[in-house]
């Protein structure tokens, strides 16, 4: 199992990296944009599974995006991630449990994470 820690600088490392080496890009039609700013945008867990229909990779960035904001790095972190493709796992069991489409997206994800991949 990884720790939370050395996953997240992997993470970062790999997004700047990323950054620093990409060509410039042509400009995404207008609906690509539209939806890749509603999945980050996206106030309850249950508009993200929506917005997620067919745009699966801004899914995922989401998900890492969320565990980014809501881990702490003093230690106590309680996921665990089991390898870099953990993101899929969180979509399907977001799905699967409504009782918490109602929550704000982040919490939710956080959420998710935790009961996934718990440490111990």
């Amino acid at each position: 199992m990884f720790r939370l820690g050395v996953i997240a600088c992997g993470v970062l490392f790999l997004s700047f990296a990323n950054c620093a080496y990409s060509a410039p890009a042509e400009s995404p039609p207008s609906s690509a944009v539209d939806t890749a700013s509603s999945i980050f945008s996206a106030p309850t867990v249950g508009d993200f599974l929506n917005d997620c229909i067919g745009n699966q990779s801004e899914c995922v960035d989401e998900v890492g995006t969320a565990l980014l904001d809501k881990m702490t790095l003093d230690g106590t972190a309680a996921v665990c991630l089991p390898s870099p493709d953990y993101a899929a796992g969180v979509l399907v069991w977001l799905d699967s449990h409504p009782e918490t489409h109602n929550m704000p997206t982040e919490d939710g994800i956080y959420l998710t994470l935790k009961r996934l991949y718990p440490c111990g």
